[in-house]
């Protein structure tokens, strides 16, 4: 989807826009949500699933969930896993699914309509990307696969050049590595694993009044001083292309989505180029390609369709196999196994299975549940003096609420929207609930030892990785009941 679509399908949530620009941490975020009167009554809707699965390239036990409700972080491979709310990472839970990346020191980078955010070593606290990637939408972001410090980000403002970024510091700085013609829309950057001088990227020319709509993908063999453009011509119906992945031992073997509108009841095409991305060839058609993820040794590659439909390929892509017609994929992801052999991270409708991410070590024959909304536990991992320690429990009774209005929670009916929650504890234990003022929080009183702070997040505030001040809640949830949910273009 073009960044212009993008903002014009977006609505504003006003506190998550005002407790970005301006989060209130510590003991003094009771008051400082009271000020805001009458509390914002959030939409709700949104089908829960989780989109995506994004692992720290120096920690295996660390991954990151991103959810349509939040981020979703372990740091014990799956055993357990803390949540963090859309309003302390940055983003619009209600029309944003931002792409994360984990660089080397575990700091998650997240792409959204307003730019880069990146969080804390302890992803307790995020705060704006380092110029340029501010204030235009950063469409993706891709972790370099040589070097886990250095990050690529393509940044789509619809109105201007479009600019391929590139951070070799973790996000501290970005230089500008190239900037697109006029009109073209960056839609993905994906780089190639066996050769740090090749990549590409692809995106769409929006139709004008003279002109078609025009999809291109483009590939750099110079670390992206210089592209070669080659276009994809669309069929009736076709949107975009969206190169999803590179074998990770061939640099000249790729793989494009050529997406359709969600409506759109025709399959869509997935094109292979053998060639670097002179020549594309159609190798699979199925209904929107939401999900696909090659081998980490090359080889085999899996695709998924929202619709119904895992798919997997033993020959690099040029031939498919259906694993499973049914399973409904909502995401894909591929990593080493602790013990050689993959590991394949399968993200899945819940409304039709009974879990949400699964595991699979046989290729996708059998995949094991590893968290479903059954799993949802209210801790945080981190200090209230941190921005998501303060500000995502008072957003707990919304999460309960998008998940329960779906199927129920067993043991009693679902909590308003606005239920104020439970309390919880400050730095010096003494309790208070997020969504009521407190009559000492402006001084930070009221025996606790976090100060009160208004202002941008910075890094430095790094919290505690316990879960002090948020109450560990676990759900039962029943199952959820089949619904049809209208749902926004996935990206």
């Amino acid at each position: 989807m073009s960044p212009t679509r993008h903002r014009l399908a977006r609505t504003t949530n006003v506190f998550a826009d005002g407790a970005r620009r301006a989060l209130v941490t510590g003991t003094c975020l009771a008051g400082a949500l009271g000020s805001l009167s009458p509390r914002p009554v959030l939409a709700h809707g949104r089908e829960p699933s989780v989109g995506q699965v994004a692992f720290d390239p120096a920690d295996r036990d660390h991954f990151v969930l991103r959810g349509t409700w939040a981020l979703l972080t372990t740091r014990d491979d799956g055993a357990s896993f803390t949540w963090s709310c859309a309003v302390g990472a940055g983003f619009d839970r209600l029309t944003e699914d931002p792409v994360v990346a984990i660089s080397e020191s575990g700091r998650v980078h997240l792409g959204t309509f307003d730019g880069l955010r990146r969080s804390s070593v302890t992803a307790c606290d995020y705060e704006d990307g380092a110029p340029p990637t501010w204030g235009s939408f950063a469409i993706d972001v891709e972790r370099d696969p040589h070097d886990g410090r250095t990050l690529w980000v393509a940044m789509s403002p619809g109105d201007a050049a479009n600019t391929l970024l590139r951070s070799i510091d973790e996000g501290d700085s970005y230089e500008v590595v190239h900037t697109f013609d006029v009109g073209l829309l960056l839609e993905r950057v994906r780089l190639a694993p066996s050769d740090p001088m090749r990549l590409y990227v692809s995106g769409a020319v929006p139709r004008m009044d003279t002109e078609p709509r025009h999809v291109h993908v483009l590939h750099s063999e110079d670390g992206g001083d210089t592209f070669t453009q080659v276009e994809i011509p669309l069929l009736d119906g076709e949107r975009n292309a969206h190169v999803l992945a590179v074998d990770p031992l061939d640099a000249d073997r790729a793989l494009v989505r050529v997406t359709r509108a969600t409506t759109d009841e025709m399959p869509e095409r997935l094109l292979l180029t053998e060639d670097g991305g002179a020549t594309f060839t159609t190798v699979l058609e199925i209904r929107e390609i939401i999900g696909l993820a090659y081998a980490h040794d090359g080889g085999r590659v899996w695709a998924g369709s929202w619709y119904g439909g895992l798919h997997r390929s033993d020959d690099g892509g040029v031939t498919w196999t259906p694993i499973d017609p049914d399973l409904r994929v909502r995401c894909l992801a591929e990593r080493a196994g602790a013990s050689g052999g993959s590991e394949l991270f399968v993200c899945v409708d819940e409304l039709s299975n009974d879990y949400a991410v699964g595991r699979s070590t046989d290729g996708g024959d059998t995949i094991a549940p590893l968290w479903g909304f059954a799993d949802v536990v209210n801790d945080t991992g981190c200090s209230v003096c941190s921005v998501v320690g303060s500000v995502c429990p008072s957003y707990w009774p919304d999460v309960l609420y998008d998940i329960a209005t779906l199927g129920g929670l067993d043991g009693g009916p679902a909590p308003g929207p606005t239920d104020a929650g439970p309390s919880f504890c400050g730095e010096g234990g003494v309790p208070f609930d997020a969504a009521l003022p407190q009559p000492d929080a402006g001084s930070g009183g009221g025996g606790g030892t976090c100060a009160c702070r208004v202002g941008r997040p910075v890094a430095s505030s790094e919290g505690s990785a316990s879960s002090e001040g948020s109450t560990a809640i676990v759900l039962g949830l029943g199952a959820l009941a089949s619904l049809a949910v209208r749902r926004r273009r996935r990206p």
